[in-house]
């Protein structure tokens, strides 16, 4: 099993599951299990840019340590964790 994840797997463990990324992004529900399939403009896990830009605004508004190079190349697992570790929750400051 590879560590690397790809655009939309980043997504989805940074912020949430599919359809929850679908809706954050404007679209329906179920837009974002079309994400994980390849088209003739883009490989499987790629997003198209303008639900790259719609969760990355959604990343910075909710201190989600998602960044634009993820979008692009995707990331490896363990460096989105390490990052996901250091952001503060609601609950941790009680």
């Amino acid at each position: 099993m590879s560590s690397h994840l790809t655009p939309l797997e980043v997504c989805e463990f940074l912020i949430g599951p599919l359809p929850q990324l679908g809706l954050i992004a404007g679209r329906n529900d179920k837009a974002a299990y079309a994400w994980r399939r390849g088209s003739e403009w883009r490989a499987p896990g790629d997003m198209p840019p303008s639900v790259n830009r719609a969760l990355l605004a959604h990343a910075e508004k909710h201190g989600i340590p998602l960044k634009a190079r993820d979008l692009i190349f995707g990331a490896d697992r363990a460096k989105v964790a390490a990052r996901l570790a250091t952001v503060r929750t609601p609950e941790a400051a009680e």
